[in-house]
């Protein structure tokens, strides 16, 4: 995940970079691709380090601080158009992706746990708890 995370990081940099025409929709593809596979890795740790029985719970937190910190992020990334530069704020994308990386890369001993391969048990148990809670 750190690994994708770091080109997630390069890839999001020629964003600041491009201009609103077929640059830009090549750097927001590259972009949408690299951040599309980071999102399997974000379920997936999730899943590991989540407490048994939240699936649910779990999610509906993590949405409501993504969605609310997004809608944050798109009105301040406006502003920041209107009144300064488009350049700026889509610098601060890329800021923002880094400040992530390096959140991920020293916080690494933290997320132990979702950086192994779960065992047949576990995974059942996880299928099973998933299928008691969402009953």
């Amino acid at each position: 995940m750190r690994r994708t995370y770091g080109v997630w990081f390069l890839v999001s940099i020629p964003m600041a970079l491009s201009y609103p025409n077929w640059t830009m929709i090549i750097a927001g593809a590259f972009l949408g691709l690299v951040g599309g596979a980071i999102q399997v890795f974000y379920w997936e740790v999730m899943e590991a380090i989540r407490p048994l029985g939240s699936p649910t719970a779990m999610m509906g937190w993590l949405w409501s601080v993504e969605g609310t910190l997004m809608a944050v992020g798109s009105m301040a990334g406006g502003f920041i158009s209107e009144h300064s530069s488009p350049t700026i704020a889509l610098s601060i994308t890329a800021l923002c992706i880094g400040a992530g990386y390096l959140i991920l890369a020293l916080g690494k001993s933290r997320l132990i746990a979702a950086d192994r391969i779960p065992t047949d048990d576990e995974d059942l148990a996880a299928m099973k708890d998933n299928a008691n809670t969402n009953q």
